[in-house]
């Protein structure tokens, strides 16, 4: 069964209205609300009962925001998606109006990767195919978003998807270094393919096949140095000479306590963050890794339940050290912390958090039941990126 029906403004007003213990912020620019925390569904799939009810519990909680992808347990994600919204759907628990849907498409892996091969056999490969190795390819030209949107529409028994974000199209910019190609010359090329994209989206957009669109880079908090770079500042430009009236509207990119780049990494024009340029220029931010930073290459886990010991009594006296740069920064667990650092910065959409069991939704519903002073912290963060 299809639900061809999509988030709406009265709809996810409606939904606020039913959970007034939390807090509904703007997404998209188009009048919808959405919790300040959305249910990420990067480690989940249909075929565990678990992730199942941990969405249920969520969606019937007060959070209304699912944040998923086409390659995302080779899409067993959407499938999980598709699945929990169409019986609480049937069940009237919940209607599609209330609940806005994100997915992204570029990786070519699994399934994709099948489909690349098949296509190549017949002399027809994808435009513009970046090429990594023999199982992880990406590729945003219009041909194979086409694909990945009917496919992703299939998956989630939907005809309409709220918005469809560009995942990590700087894997063009990854390959380019990696062959040595000249920033400015990989730069055009990646702007160019960009805005062959968001063309394409917009057509999209009228059609009615999805709401809005955007990207998901993890390297939009990057110095403005740095080759691999995607530059929200260029990138809107670039939209808004395909259109002032274009749905260019969210971006998603990692940010947590050990990886603030967004927060005090000046970027953008006038020596903005990417956190205050989005937010002047009413992009809509979400948040993701909030609580898995990644430091050397390594995986830092912001959660009390992974440590033990001296490391227990090291995080105790972090937590002790953040209250001290801001007193809005005191909570009793180090996730909820995390949570509520971002959630009290002025410029954040929605933190998407990994929540595979109704433990973890509850543990996020006691932080957004919290209240919290939201303003521009942008000198705690820097004394926090001192630390």
């Amino acid at each position: 069964m299809h639900q061809g029906i999509a988030a709406t403004a009265s709809g996810t007003a409606e939904y606020a209205a039913k959970h007034r213990e939390l807090i509904y912020r703007s997404f998209g620019n188009g009048g919808l609300v959405v919790s300040e925390a959305g249910f990420g569904g990067y480690r989940v799939d249909v075929s565990v009962a678990e992730h199942r009810l941990a969405l249920e519990h969520a969606l019937r909680s007060g959070i209304n925001l699912i944040d998923t992808s086409a390659n995302y347990a080779d899409g067993g994600s959407e499938r999980l998606v598709g699945a929990v919204l169409t019986d609480m759907i049937k069940l009237g628990e919940i209607g599609r109006e209330h609940v806005v849907v994100v997915t992204k498409a570029g990786y070519l892996q699994g399934e994709n990767m099948e489909l690349s091969r098949q296509r190549k056999g017949e002399g027809a490969p994808f435009p513009d195919l970046v090429v990594f190795d023999a199982e992880l390819e990406h590729c945003i030209h219009p041909v194979f978003l086409a694909e990945q949107l009917t496919r992703s529409l299939q998956r989630m028994q939907l005809t309409h998807i709220d918005c469809l974000l560009l995942h990590n199209p700087e894997y063009y910019l990854k390959w380019a270094n990696h062959n040595n190609i000249d920033p400015e010359v990989a730069q055009t090329e990646y702007l160019r393919r960009i805005e062959t994209a968001f063309r394409y989206l917009e057509s999209e957009v009228k059609s009615g096949r999805i709401g809005c669109y955007g990207i998901s880079s993890n390297t939009f908090p990057k110095p403005a140095t740095d080759y691999e770079r995607t530059d929200l500042s260029a990138i809107l430009a670039l939209a808004e000479e395909i259109s002032q009236q274009h749905h260019f509207r969210v971006i998603e990119f990692p940010c947590n306590l050990f990886e603030p780049g967004a927060m005090v990494e000046e970027n953008q024009p006038m020596n903005q963050t990417l956190i205050e340029f989005a937010l002047d220029n009413q992009v809509t931010t979400l948040i993701n890794r909030p609580l898995n930073a990644i430091q050397a290459d390594q995986l830092i886990r912001l959660a009390d339940n992974v440590y033990a010991g001296e490391a227990a009594r090291q995080v105790a006296d972090f937590r002790r050290r953040l209250a001290g740069i801001d007193p809005a920064w005191s909570a009793d667990t180090l996730s909820r912390l995390a949570i509520r650092a971002l959630r009290s910065t002025a410029g954040i959409g929605s933190v998407l958090v990994g929540m595979r069991r109704k433990e973890y939704v509850e543990d996020v519903l006691q932080e957004l039941r919290e209240p919290c002073q939201i303003s521009n912290r942008r000198q705690a963060w820097e004394m926090l990126a001192a630390m």
